[in-house]
């Protein structure tokens, strides 16, 4: 007995070792993913941010400008299940480079003047490249960082998309009016692969696992090595479910966002493009000082030993409920900056579902089957942007203008306060999902 001890010991590194080896590299991979999120936000807004030159020189309607901002998730989904079925299997390297040239592949036609058609299959190719994307990222931290180490990282990889398209949405408006509205498409193009040429040099997964010092969490202590588990169901799982309608809802808000926000600053509320361009930069600024606050006091509230279901799981759900208040003050009729500051108060809320959800994820699911139910959730949850782009412009094409907008977003209201109320009886990660309570019984 001793001497296996200390063979365990020995063949584990000094938590203070390992910590000194492996810290640098982690937080390159860490700002490298930042900018991949970046990236990847960037792609998404570009569309909108083109909007009415895009609209016009193709004299699109909102209706099919409507189908072009869903074209993005028709594979979205679809390349995220599949991904996340592999991922668990495949080097995360080479998976995550092939992401980013796909990116590169599906920007660069636009770069020049095209048809509807091409522009319908690029911007369904760029889904596809981009649905595992957030799943991926986050994984790959995981690998890096325990537990109780990851809300940090995970707010950090998740800003980039904030940062992204506060960065996007004044220098791709810069560029569309100082060139045209192709630029914009190229200048994305080739930063996909700028950033190709950087993970290539500094990305990697990492090697962690629990450390014989560590208290094992429910996941990975009812998990047993011997057999893998099957991933079906694991949607079983009450936090599971809780953090899928969340993010669901979540999503809609943000396919929404990206496609129509700045079309609604400009043709509802009269703000010139290079205004509407900034406010909308600001607006999605609001994310970061809120997802910043909200990840410290979560992270305090862990450490004084709150549960989980608390520390995450109640402060995502209060965070629903006052996103959805916002959006519904905006359907109610109030004064130009206060749907301004309004709506920059429900988006910064409603992505927060984003950072939460798959650190809730990772505690139910043991390590072997993390990426592929990060992945496979994603990319469920990611199905409402199929729904809303084109749901919002069938309202506004139906007649109802500026108001069509108004009524989108109060629907928006609704259902995130549901998600909220919800949430406080389904996210309870202490609970094992229940694959790994039937592991648990059978190893007694």
């Amino acid at each position: 007995m001793v001497e296996t001890k200390e063979r365990v010991l020995s063949a584990t590194p000094h938590p203070a070792a390992e910590a000194s080896l492996s810290s640098g590299r982690r937080w390159a991979v860490v700002a490298s993913l930042f900018l991949f999120m970046a990236i990847n936000f960037a792609d998404k807004a570009v569309l909108g941010l083109v909007a009415v030159p895009l609209m016009h020189d193709m004299q699109l309607s909102p209706t099919q400008f409507g189908l072009v901002g869903s074209a993005f998730f028709l594979l979205f989904s679809v390349s995220g299940i599949a991904t996340g079925v592999v991922a668990d299997r495949c080097n995360l390297k080479w998976l995550i480079a092939a992401l980013a040239f796909a990116w590169a592949v599906a920007q660069l036609p636009l770069g020049w003047p095209t048809t509807f058609a091409v522009l319908l299959l690029c911007r369904i190719l760029l889904g596809a490249g981009e649905g595992p994307a957030s799943p991926l990222a986050l994984h790959v931290v995981y690998t890096w960082f325990d537990d109780h180490e990851r809300n940090l990282p995970t707010t950090i990889v998740q800003q980039g998309a904030t940062v992204g398209v506060i960065v996007s949405g004044p220098l791709l408006t810069f560029v569309a009016e100082r060139w045209n509205w192709h630029a914009p498409f190229l200048f994305l193009g080739f930063a996909s692969l700028a950033w190709l040429l950087l993970w290539l040099w500094v990305g990697d997964s990492g090697t962690h696992r629990r450390r014989f010092s560590e208290e094992p969490g429910a996941a990975q202590a009812a998990a047993s090595p011997a057999r893998r588990l099957p991933i079906l169901p694991f949607f079983a799982n009450r936090t599971i479910i809780g953090v899928m309608l969340q993010c669901f809802v979540g999503y809609a808000v943000i396919s929404i966002g990206f496609t129509w926000t700045p079309a609604y600053l400009r043709l509802a509320l009269d703000f010139p493009a290079s205004h509407a361009a900034w406010i909308f930069a600001m607006q999605v600024a609001m994310q970061i000082p809120v997802g910043v606050a909200l990840a410290m006091l979560s992270h305090r509230l862990l450490a004084r030993g709150v549960p989980s279901r608390l520390a995450r799981g109640a402060v995502i759900s209060v965070v629903c409920v006052i996103a959805g208040i916002a959006y519904c003050a905006i359907y109610a009729g109030v004064p130009t900056p206060v749907k301004v500051a309004l709506m920059a108060i429900a988006s910064a809320c409603a992505i927060q579902t984003f950072s939460f959800g798959p650190m809730l994820v990772a505690e139910v699911v043991p390590a072997e089957r993390r990426g592929a139910l990060l992945a496979i959730t994603n990319s469920i949850v990611t199905l409402a942007g199929l729904l809303g782009p084109i749901a919002m412009g069938k309202l506004i094409t139906s007649g109802h203008g500026a108001s069509g907008y108004q009524l989108g977003f109060g629907v928006m209201g609704v259902l995130l306060v549901a998600s909220g109320l919800a949430g406080f009886i389904l996210l309870n990660p202490q609970r094992p999902a229940k694959p790994l309570r039937a592991e648990s019984a059978a190893n007694r």
